[in-house]
């Protein structure tokens, strides 16, 4: 089983990931992870890896034989869209997601939710801006997913999350 979901910023990649993973005993990547490394003597507390790197990290995941990634769909990951069993689309409202981001923000504010940015004021403008982008088409993702219409679900409700996890508890795996 190879999962890729993708979405905007908060609309729930990284839930549905490590739910997915709970239930199928299939390890799970967030591939901000990838692209972004911890370092306190950045401002924003994270500096990116070299392309090299995140490329090779990247390639070793892919190479699995089961594997679920979550990711905003950033171009430089598109391998991954054509390994993939299933793409996900998490298409939840603005609302919703904006309603996240602030409380995410204070969250890791408060210290109850940990993060490899520092949750300071301009990276909630940042955040609360790439939610705006996503649904302006900024990103380009839809364009970029269409060539594997096939194999894409897209999920916009808990309802439809639901079910979809229903589905994923009967795929069979490669292991």
């Amino acid at each position: 089983m190879k999962i890729y979901i993708v979405g905007s910023i908060a609309s729930g990649k990284s839930t549905l990931a490590k739910q997915i993973a709970k239930m199928t005993n299939v390890e799970f990547y967030g591939l901000d992870n990838v692209v972004h490394q911890p370092d306190k003597s950045n401002p924003w507390g994270n500096s990116k890896r070299s392309i090299e790197e995140r490329d090779a990290m990247f390639n070793s995941i892919i190479q699995k034989d089961n594997w679920v990634i979550e990711d905003v769909g950033r171009p430089c990951f598109e391998e991954g869209f054509r390994q993939a069993n299933k793409i996900v689309l998490l298409e939840i409202a603005n609302l919703v997601r904006n309603f996240r981001i602030i409380l995410r923000w204070i969250k890791q504010n408060l210290g109850i939710e940990k993060c490899i940015y520092k949750p300071n004021y301009n990276m909630l403008k940042c955040m609360l801006q790439w939610s705006k982008d996503y649904d302006l088409g900024k990103d380009k993702l839809k364009e970029r997913l269409y060539p594997y219409k096939d194999k894409v679900v897209i999920l916009s409700n808990y309802k439809d999350i639901k079910s979809f996890l229903n589905f994923c508890c009967n795929l069979p795996t490669n292991t």
